[in-house]
């Protein structure tokens, strides 16, 4: 089932290095309608999202053992990317993203998840992040995304960030009581008021139910630069990014219960403030 959204046609952006791919907002967001994206990958396509792979960023196509559209677990006719990570030094990330937008805007965020009856619940340090809403560099590169739905061992959390990363930013981290259930879709909705101020908001739904909500700033305020934070899903798990001794030596210890990490995805929509939380949620299974 495609979304019905106007296809915006997408090449590099003016200035991208030769032979990367960095799409703009203006390539992929239809503003003049509430849901000003979406995308099922219902024709097989990635045409619409950036790429990036560990260390790598600007990708002018994706590793098809990293990233790739597949067919979606328990959805006949339908399809899904499935993102993967090899255990491995420095093989840490496999993401798809789109593009951060100008100024602070009201947004509405859907996704649909896949955690297959192979993942193994990991009790080693890190958590694999599996959709984020990160900074982008100002005069100062935030380390921390502004929001992040990720799995820790055999729960899921929800981490905030914001403030000044100059100083020393403000973070939350809040694990949910249900477990993860292995084989399963799991859908979540994101309504969010992106600011610095106290007129900022946020609440997130998983299967319907609200399982998150906070009033006040929700980005950063200081890096001098009003955006919208960039949505990024796949897998990343920054343990396993060894650019520093202590991880080095954390990986090393390590008693790794698996080879791999791999999740699939689809269902993304991007909604303008008015658009509710009818026009975002993923569709109900079959």
């Amino acid at each position: 089932m495609a979304f019905g959204l106007a296809f915006v046609p997408c090449f590099p952006a003016a200035g991208a290095e030769p032979g990367t791919r960095a799409l703009k907002a203006k390539d992929v967001f239809d503003l003049s309608r509430p849901v000003i994206f979406g995308d099922d990958f219902a024709k097989g396509s990635l045409d619409r999202w950036n790429f990036s792979e560990d260390d790598r960023y600007r990708l002018p196509a994706p590793d098809p053992k990293r990233i790739l559209v597949v067919d979606a677990p328990g959805m006949p006719g339908r399809k899904a990317v499935r993102m993967t990570v090899p255990r491995a030094p420095n093989s840490f990330r496999a993401e798809i993203s789109l593009p951060h937008e100008p100024g602070f805007n009201e947004r509405w965020y859907g996704a649909r998840f896949f955690i297959p009856e192979t993942w193994v619940f990991d009790p080693n340090r890190g958590n694999d992040i599996v959709i984020q809403w990160h900074a982008i560099p100002g005069n100062f590169r935030a380390t921390y995304p502004n929001l992040e739905i990720s799995i820790g061992n055999d729960r899921w959390f929800i981490r905030e960030s914001h403030g000044s990363p100059q100083t020393k930013p403000t973070r939350t981290n809040k694990k949910l009581d249900d477990p993860i259930v292995r084989g399963r879709w799991v859908s979540w909705v994101v309504h969010a008021k992106w600011s610095p101020g106290d007129e900022g908001s946020l609440k997130i739904w998983k299967d319907g139910e609200v399982v998150h909500e906070r009033k006040g700033p929700n980005v950063y305020g200081t890096i001098g630069v009003e955006y919208t934070p960039y949505l990024k899903t796949g897998i990343y798990h920054p343990e396993w990014n060894l650019n520093d001794e202590r991880k080095r030596l954390a990986y090393e210890r390590e008693k790794p219960v698996t080879d791999r990490k791999e999740i699939l995805v689809t269902d993304l929509k991007v909604g303008r403030g008015d658009a509710g939380y009818d026009a975002i949620a993923p569709p109900p299974l079959p």
